[in-house]
């Protein structure tokens, strides 16, 4: 459909995609160690053909390697052997050989070396020796294919061509054989690629070809909301359709008022007549036919006689002009309002009524072009209904009254569809009665998410799409040069859909647009790779993901004093910086046309890898101890940050979902390491006062807020001086007696290390200096050690200190030149903490004053579960120890357990909590044979922290799943669609569904009693946060076998000791994890264990 309607109809159907400006982050890596890698190839066939070797690597053939072939050949084999180009080469072809499909062979051969190509008709002497000699001529191209050993022509499809390489006798061969003019110029394209280096010597690979195109017809539409391209764009896009063996352009932009409902009838002015022969050419040199798509909506009266001539004197001026295909569109017509009162009195109102007028009107246009221009392309129309699923009053009349062969458009079922399923295609042409559909697919048209590039490769389209439609033509963006990364993996795709492998065509899609030169394709795959998510699917990012796994695997793992854990994270670090590096820096590599067009994603790229870079030198120098150094990066981040804002946030969304959440988690990360991500809020918040008067939104407060962006800044330098009495200080809210504090260095009358008494005063009891940045904390603790985040060269110069009731002011230590100080709290039992100001100090800059308690535990340790099962005589249990720091430092321990008898709990020798940080912790649970059925309680411990783990040991369980034969039957269902038996149908794709109510329930009747041991359960969204699993012999007498208080949804097993007479098991609900019903998948039910029964 046009850009237009699809962007109206995506706003209203799909809403304003809202994608939101990422925060300083992100990551990527364009280095090739973190490139998207290729899909595997399951045939396992010849190496080299890119129909056959999907793995990446070429294969060689003879001393050469064959280059991948695109779009993917039906059929490449590696065949022959490599042929050298030298300087000449003789041609032959015919007189009549198409004129494009010569230049196009021309080119591939002076880009394999020759420099003097000389043409021959056949039957004309070949020049002696042992030069290349090329056939491209009716008469001895097929004896040359055949001499090839080239597989047989047979009913090759139009557009197909044959190719192959070797010797013939002692002659170096090239032979091509088109099936028509347009298999001659695709046989060029291939033999393009073709070019390959051996035995030191530039030439072509040997190999032979088979190949024709799936789709008849296959190309862009150029139909997005916006500015259209400018004449340069479209000739270089043709150009793009040429070289990827595309055949039609469809002009249908928005931009143009010449084609739509109000100047339809006008001619176009001389300027764009010219341009558009421009086009016409240049498209006729690339085997492409240009199409015109009309829209003439409200502005057309359809009765009148006089509209219709216009409209095809219009049609006639565009065929003179060049264009070959014409194409009716109505997806934006009102059912109700006509252009005239005569369209109303003869077709009335309706979707029927605007039905009749669209294929009346189309048929005129039909005949005519028939009559006049007989080897046009079949008329297509959009109808109004062009996305919808099913018959309809509209699509059922416009196809009944419709001319036959006319061709109709459609998008999939939706505006821009997540999949196209050849049933789905089956579906529509059953709707418009088998006329030829047009698959215009909205992909990767962005003109509805503007924030957003989508460069990633068209999927989810199924083959019979491509076979069974008269066209596939994927909508373009506004950037032109961008929409060719996932418009050529769209070219390959219908060229041959079923051997069409997505990640493989877009790398080599990211290749062509990028160019030769290795760090352009480096730039171009950050770029593509963090674009690459759309409505259409595919994990953005997805080439980084496991990059960013194995550092945030190596960082929580970190050891510093194990050498191999230390190797293991700068190894993660060293990957994924040079990721960043290579996203940081990629506006300066990106080619110029490129960049040119995507420049605000390509700066918010660099911004995500200025940050991602910093983010690793932060968390890399926290996992080496280093304060200073991660302090400096992280307000390197902050610098970056404050940068964004004010150019006014991003107007760019990349790497959507990934590269901003890196940045939160290092930076959530670093709050826990430097202990401000543990600050309390309210009462429990210390409070700050005092120091030189405070920039405007620069507070004292600042500096205790849990923030380290945020910092209180002073107006001006402080003055030494001395203890200043708390009646000097207005408003002064401290602990009695602590006042406010101006340090002179050296003084006599300071307070030392040790001070004991009240805080010293001055000489004469007044407050000749400036008083103390002074922190009240919200009750008395022991202090193992306080952290002070301050501006690195700011010139603040303190000394930290302690106040402990009875005792004074008690010196930590200075405040460090590089912004990171941390000195040891000496178990003091404080309830103040103060920065006294030293001589020379400049005006202070301090981010945060962050105390640590000794009196908390080393670490706190929780579980994922509280109860787990555990069966009796094999398997395990398993349930995770989650640690969390609390210490200044790591925390070395082992969690360790109390197991009762026949129990046997492991877990790992030794485990780090970073600081500030988590780990988790496997513990598994086995019991033996021993052991009978019940629930135990485990005391597991870390340091000083204990948790009870409940230990539910069932028999074991096997055999058939019970659910199958068993009858299903339920409380209620939400609809017929959703019954009851659809939870032991044994497929995938149906569900039970329940009212929405919190005591719904779903049962089965087994086929014979049994003792049941076990129940799988398959969530849809639609849970239940607790439930019971209750049992009858009898379907009237129940007892509660299990309860389940803490639902989590998907794949949830529940143990039991059924009796052996249980006929019946019923899930009965109690309360929904939603506001929806209950909605199983599936059950699973399963018996205990024969021996295990037994022995009961």
């Amino acid at each position: 459909m046009g850009a237009a309607a699809q962007g109206d109809r995506a706003r209203r159907r799909a809403g304003a995609t809202a994608l939101t400006a990422a925060v300083i982050g992100g990551l990527l890596g364009g280095m090739p160690t973190a490139r998207a890698a290729p899909a595997p190839d399951p045939g396992g066939h010849s190496a080299g053909a890119p129909d056959r070797a999907a793995d990446g690597e070429a294969a060689k053939a003879r001393g050469s390697s064959v280059p991948k072939v695109w779009p993917r050949p039906q059929s490449l084999d590696r065949r022959g052997s490599f042929v050298p180009v030298g300087r000449e080469v003789t041609l032959v072809a015919d007189e009549d050989t198409d004129e494009a499909a010569l230049d196009a062979l021309r080119a591939a051969l002076r880009d394999a070396g020759a420099r003097d190509i000389g043409e021959v008709r056949p039957g004309q002497p070949l020049p002696g020796g042992d030069d290349l000699v090329v056939r491209a001529d009716a008469a001895s191209a097929p004896g040359a294919l055949r001499a090839l050993k080239a597989p047989p022509r047979g009913d090759l499809p139009r557009s197909g061509y044959r190719l192959a390489v070797g010797r013939t006798g002692s002659r170096p061969t090239v032979a091509l054989e088109g099936a028509d003019a347009d298999g001659l110029f695709h046989a060029a394209q291939t033999l393009r690629q073709l070019v390959t280096e051996g035995d030191g010597d530039r030439g072509f690979a040997g190999v032979t070809v088979r190949d024709w195109p799936t789709a008849p017809v296959r190309g862009i539409t150029e139909g997005f909301y916006g500015s259209s391209w400018t004449q340069q764009e479209r000739l270089e896009q043709l150009d793009f359709l040429g070289r990827t063996k595309q055949n039609r352009y469809l002009y249908a932009s928005t931009d143009d008022p010449y084609r739509q409902s109000s100047r339809w009838r006008d001619p176009y002015p001389a300027a764009q007549r010219e341009e558009f022969r421009a086009l016409a050419e240049r498209a006729r040199r690339n085997h492409v036919k240009l199409g015109w798509a009309v829209a003439p909506g409200q502005g057309m009266c359809f009765s009148s006689p006089a509209d219709r001539r216009a409209l095809l004197r219009k049609l006639d001026a565009m065929r003179a002009l060049g264009f070959e295909a014409f194409q009716l569109r109505f997806e934006d017509v009102s059912y109700s309002e006509w252009h005239c009162d005569e369209d109303a009195q003869k077709y009335g109102s309706g979707p029927k009524a605007a039905a009749r007028a669209h294929a009346e009107l189309a048929g005129d246009v039909a005949r005519h072009l028939a009559a006049r221009h007989p080897d046009s392309e079949p008329l297509s129309v959009m109808p109004t209904e062009f996305y919808q699923e099913g018959d309809t009053d509209y699509r059922t009349e416009l196809a009944q009254n419709l001319t036959t062969g006319v061709e109709i458009a459609w998008t999939g079922v939706g505006v821009v569809p997540r999949t196209i399923t050849g049933s789905e295609l089956t579906a529509a042409r059953s709707a418009f009665h088998q006329h030829p559909l047009v698959t215009m697919d909205n992909y990767p048209v962005n003109d509805y998410a503007q924030d957003r590039i989508f460069l990633g490769p068209y999927r989810g389209r199924e083959p019979a799409v491509a076979a069974r439609s008269a066209a596939v033509l994927a909508n373009a963006m506004k950037q032109p040069t961008a929409s060719r990364i996932p418009l050529f993996t769209a070219a390959d795709y219908a060229w041959n859909p079923k051997s069409y492998r997505p990640e493989e065509s877009w790398q080599a899609a990211v290749d062509a647009v990028a160019g030769s030169s290795a760090r352009a394709r480096e730039a171009v795959h950050a770029l593509a790779g963090n674009d690459a998510s759309s409505l259409l699917g595919g994990e953005e990012s997805a080439y980084l993901r496991p990059v960013l796994k194995d550092f945030w695997d190596a960082y929580d793992a970190a050891d510093p004093e194990e050498e191999a854990s230390v190797k293991r994270l700068r190894r993660a670090a060293d990957r994924l910086g040079d990721a960043f590096r290579t996203m940081s820096t990629a506006p300066e590599h990106v080619p110029e046309g490129l960049a040119r067009e995507v420049r605000p994603w390509l700066e918010e790229l660099a911004r995500h890898g200025e940050a991602g870079e910093q983010a690793v030198k932060m968390l890399t120098a926290q996992g080496r101890g280093d304060g200073g150094g991660a302090w400096d990066a992280r307000l390197a981040l902050e610098r970056l940050h404050e940068e964004s804002e004010e150019r006014g946030g991003p107007s760019a969304t990349v790497g959507k979902g990934v590269l901003a959440d890196f940045v939160k988690r290092a930076l959530k990360t670093s709050d826990s390491w430097t202990g401000t991500g543990s600050k309390g809020s309210g009462r429990h918040r210390a409070t700050a006062q005092g120091g030189p008067a405070a920039r405007p939104d620069s507070p004292a407060e600042a500096a205790v807020d849990g923030d380290p962006d945020t910092a209180y800044r002073a107006e001006a330098a402080p003055a030494a001086g001395y203890f200043a009495p708390r009646a000097a200080v207005p408003g002064a809210s401290l602990p009695g007696g602590l006042g406010l504090y101006g340090d002179p260095s050296g003084d006599p009358h300071a307070p030392g290390d040790g001070a004991s008494g009240s805080p010293g005063e001055g000489p004469d009891g007044t407050a000749p200096g400036t008083p103390a940045l002074t922190v009240q904390l919200p009750e008395r603790r022991p202090l193992e050690a306080v952290t002070v985040q301050t501006g690195p060269g700011s010139g603040t110069r303190a000394r930290v200190e302690a106040h402990v009731a009875g005792e004074g002011w008690q010196r930590l230590g200075p405040l460090s030149e590089s912004g990171w100080t941390q000195h040891e709290g000496r178990g003091l039992r404080a309830d103040a903490l103060r920065l006294a100001w030293s001589p020379g100090s400049d005006e202070p800059v301090v981010h945060e004053i962050t105390p640590w308690y000794a009196d908390r535990p080393d670490a706190s340790l929780s579980l994922s579960r509280d109860d787990i099962y555990a069966p009796v005589g094999g398997g395990k249990g398993e349930v995770t120890a989650e640690l969390e720091g609390h210490r200044p430092s790591d925390v070395r321990g082992r969690v360790t357990a109390e197991a009762p008898g026949g129990f046997t709990v492991r877990t790992p020798e030794r485990t780090v909590v970073p600081r500030g940080g988590s780990a988790r912790v496997p513990v598994e649970v086995e019991a033996d044979a021993s052991v009978k059925p019940g629930t135990y309680r485990i005391p597991l411990s870390f340091g000083d922290e204990k948790r009870t783990l409940t230990v539910r040991a069932f028999p074991r369980t096997g055999g058939p799943d019970l659910a199958r034969e068993a009858e299903a039957s339920s409380s209620g269902d939400e609809t017929g669609e959703f019954p009851a038996s659809a939870v032991n149908d044994g497929r995938g794709d149906t569900r039970w569904s329940s009212p929405a109510g919190d005591g719904e329930w779903v049962q089965l009747k087994l086929q014979r009693p049994a003792r049941l041991g076990e129940l799988v359960l398959h969530w849809q969204d639609a849970y239940a946060k607790r439930y019971r699993v209750q049992v009858s012999p009898d379907g009237k007498r129940w007892r509660d076998a299990a309860r389940v208080r803490d639902g989590r949804g998907g794949r949830e097993t529940v143990r039991m000791d059924a009796p052996g007479d249980t006929r019946y098991v019923r899930v009965q609900g109690d309360e929904r994890a939603t506001r929806f019903g209950y909605s199983l998948w599936s059950l699973e039910a399963y018996a205990v264990r024969e021996e295990t029964a037994r022995g009961r």
